[in-house]
């Protein structure tokens, strides 16, 4: 989720490369298959937390698929299923003029128009929406205020899963 958030902009050069964010909230489920009691829906009921802080385990992949420096900060969530992942990047070094939201969610959806699997939505992508789907819905938008390009994933983790990965590929 949080590389399809960002993908387009990344291959297009859009963006500052050296300093990315993604924040991403996880389902139970996210947690893995062997029970733990931490991740139990009962233990995480009413509750939101982040975790695998600085060093977890797809930073890296991450970084290779947008060829990037990436702060990954994932949070547990109290739902069953889904990852919401919010991505922000600084615009590269001349490249602000070029960049509106109206010319962003353009680029994705030609990036993403070959995969049907990814919709690209002017909404803002929900968990709920993706449920029991191999869909990812993807948004981006530039604050101007801020200087900053925001990208929006979500997935259904367990659909989107490698099961998921298999049949789309």
């Amino acid at each position: 989720a949080g590389t399809l958030s960002l993908l387009p902009v990344a291959r297009a050069g859009l963006i500052d490369r050296g300093a990315i964010i993604v924040d991403a909230a996880s389902g139970v489920s996210g947690a893995g298959r062997p029970p733990k009691a931490h991740t139990t829906f009962c233990a995480v009921d009413e509750d939101f937390s982040a975790y695998g802080l600085l060093d977890h385990r797809h930073t890296p992949e991450m970084e290779m698929l947008l060829d990037a420096t990436v702060l990954f900060t994932p949070h547990l969530a109290p739902m069953n299923r889904g990852i919401l992942a919010t991505s922000y990047a600084r615009p590269a070094p001349g490249r602000q003029t070029e960049l509106s939201t109206a010319k962003l969610l353009e680029l994705y959806r030609e990036h993403y128009a070959d995969e049907p699997f990814v919709v690209v939505t002017d909404g803002s992508p929900s968990t709920k929406a993706t449920l029991g789907s191999n869909v990812a819905q993807v948004t981006v938008r530039y604050d101007e205020r801020t200087g900053f390009v925001v990208g929006i994933c979500a997935i259904d983790n367990l659909t989107k899963g490698a099961a998921g990965g298999a049949v789309q590929w």
